[in-house]
């Protein structure tokens, strides 16, 4: 038992002004019948007995049981949630500076309002827990259920010396939340069974086939928590184990979040959790109310380095996000202070759990460890820098290796210029005028690439037979790392400065002319070379490159141009520069910086 000094104090009775449980328990007053839904579905889930959960269901439990829920409403009594919801509000409208004139009067409409409510839930919250003597019920998932398609579990209700009368009346009950009780429900020996799914008979056959497992890992999670109102056990059999350890990350998955996913599926041998809703309600708190989640592993050893994995991951992601942050920070002058990566990290770090024998205990930490809004607010404080940083991290470190391929691309450019006397052209024609090869294939030499380019045949089609050996081989150089796609992510402007070459190759010819720089009479430095698509296809196909119209209109509108990257895409220059342009440039300015001699005058920075 904790001394007073310690103990944790109830969120109706004492929060602070603007603490997000006042809005919480005030506001759905205004929305009556999505909040009785609400008290509803938490009625049908009404509970006692809570000690026993694990030997009420342990039939029900396979060696393949990989979730188990069990709640608690026996503690609640209506009554004391109407009074909670009256002192919150009255204490609201305090806090608010409410003259006594309004305050009595909002008071009193939310007297009305909450007798309304009460109305429309005791006769539910006493059908259920008083006609039926509903006490306990528990959501189970189980792998196999879900390998066979059939579902991912069901509910169970102990339904033992219970009356078709009261099938009938829970019947009429569950219409409320839309499950056709009359074709879902069976009876298991001394459970109903409620299938998540269309398919009860195939899942009632599965149960029956069950046998006892005493040491299931989900009774053991099950022991581990004690005294609350809402039990949550999570295991990994081994089948599960293997799944999770072969399922396929996406490639934006930073190593160290990989890693960890992939020691934890092999290290977890179950997961417990509780949720407490006494404390929201006043009174003293249940042993252990502290802790919010258990995992056990095989060691302590296991347990330390999962621990270890945790903190280099905060390590890692406030870094990534201070990169991503201080880097958009720098182009917009502006300061971030390191005061701010310090109190984010602190801020997580209060997450990492202890280490007890072969278990991590995640718990409360701090003075206001009795708020549950302090662990909502910490647990989406930490999402919203973890995540959203890594991401960041990831697309600034693309978007810099997206800058690198168009300056490649562009350098490969003006020396094909030095060597030939002018850019390459739109693509390559034969003798009647038929494209061959893209201006990317002529550029190979020039970003390190002689030994492709000395393969491939160019008095052959792009997509001959013998070429099309080549399609998969797409230089790095153009493909952007943000694009999901395997072909190439940059064209050129059609008619602009990239024409179609004029004449066939000759016999033995490996380059064609365009446009030379003197053409470009708009100025290298206002003129677009290279600009993204969002779009796959072949780097040899002569095709994929865009107008100018397709540029003008489509950028930033749900066109094909444009990039992964928010908010815009880099475009390359004829100068050499590369510029980043945002989806809502002027159209003008756009057409004007597309075009190669339009005469237009530009300012561009």
């Amino acid at each position: 038992m904790r001394s007073s000094a310690g103990r944790r104090r109830p969120l109706v009775k004492a929060a602070p002004l603007g603490h997000t449980v006042r809005v919480v328990l005030f506001y759905p007053l205004c929305t009556m019948k999505t909040l009785t839904k609400a008290l509803l579905c938490a009625a049908l889930l009404t509970t006692a007995n809570q000690a026993t959960a694990q030997e009420t269901f342990a039939p029900l439990i396979s060696e393949n049981c990989v979730a188990f829920v069990h709640v608690d409403f026996s503690r609640i009594e209506l009554d004391a949630v109407k009074t909670a919801f009256q002192n919150a509000g009255e204490d609201l409208l305090r806090e608010l500076g409410f003259d006594e004139r309004s305050f009595k009067a909002t008071a009193r409409e939310l007297t009305v309002e909450l007798e309304k409510l009460d109305m429309l839930v005791r006769p539910t919250w006493d059908t259920i827990t008083k006609e039926l003597g509903i006490t306990e019920i528990a959501i189970v998932a189980d792998m196999e259920i879900i390998m066979q398609g059939k579902g991912i579990g069901f509910v169970a209700i102990p339904w033992k010396n219970k009356t078709d009368k009261q099938f009938e009346t829970l019947s009429s009950l569950l219409d409320i939340v839309h499950y056709p009780a009359d074709k879902g429900a069976r009876i298991v020996g001394d459970f109903l069974l409620l299938a998540l799914d269309e398919d009860p008979d195939a899942v009632v056959a599965m149960v029956k086939s069950w046998k006892p497992v005493p040491s299931a890992p989900i009774l053991e999670a099950l022991k581990s928590v004690v005294g609350a109102e809402i039990k949550i056990a999570v295991a990994l059999p081994d089948n599960l184990r293997t799944m999770v350890r072969n399922a396929p990350l996406p490639p934006d998955v930073p190593v160290e979040v990989r890693n960890l996913l992939l020691f934890a599926a092999q290290k977890t041998e179950w997961a417990s959790a509780s949720v407490s809703l006494h404390d929201l309600f006043g009174g003293e708190p249940p042993q252990n109310a502290d802790v919010l989640l258990t995992v056990k592993t095989p060691k302590r050893s296991d347990a330390v380095m999962l621990r270890g994995m945790l903190e280099n991951l905060i390590e890692f992601s406030i870094n990534a996000g201070r990169f991503a942050m201080e880097q958009g920070a720098r182009n917009n002058n502006v300061q971030i202070p390191p005061l701010a990566f310090a109190f984010a990290k602190g801020l997580l770090r209060t997450l990492l759990p202890d280490v007890e024998e072969n278990k991590l205990i995640f718990r409360l930490k701090g003075e206001n460890a009795a708020s549950t809004q302090v662990v909502i607010t910490t647990v989406g404080a930490s999402a919203a820098l973890l995540i959203p940083a890594i991401q960041a991290a990831r697309e600034a470190a693309r978007r810099m290796q997206c800058t690198n391929n168009i300056k490649q691309i562009l350098l490969a450019l003006h020396n094909y210029h030095d060597v030939f006397g002018a850019l390459p052209p739109l693509y390559t024609v034969d003798a009647n005028g038929k494209p061959l090869h893209s201006w990317r294939v002529l550029i190979l030499p020039f970003i390190e690439q002689m030994a492709l380019y000395e393969q491939i045949r160019f008095d052959e089609p792009w997509d001959s037979e013998y070429n099309q050996q080549f399609h998969d081989r797409t230089p790095s150089v153009f493909r952007c790392p943000s694009s999901p796609q395997g072909g190439t992510s940059y064209v050129a402007i059609a008619g602009e400065a990239f024409v179609p070459a004029a004449t066939a190759l000759q016999a033995g010819e490996r380059w064609a002319k365009g446009k030379g720089f003197q053409d470009i009479i708009d100025g290298t430095s206002n003129t677009i070379a290279i600009v993204e698509v969002n779009d796959s296809f072949s780097w040899m196909a002569p095709q994929g490159n865009i107008t100018l119209d397709e540029l003008v209109e489509g950028f930033g509108r749900g066109g094909r141009v444009g990039s992964h990257h928010p908010g815009g895409m880099n475009v390359g220059m004829f100068d050499g520069s590369v510029r980043f342009i945002a989806n809502t440039i002027d159209r003008v300015l756009l057409r004007a910086l597309g075009t190669c001699a339009g005469g237009e005058s530009v300012w561009f920075e």
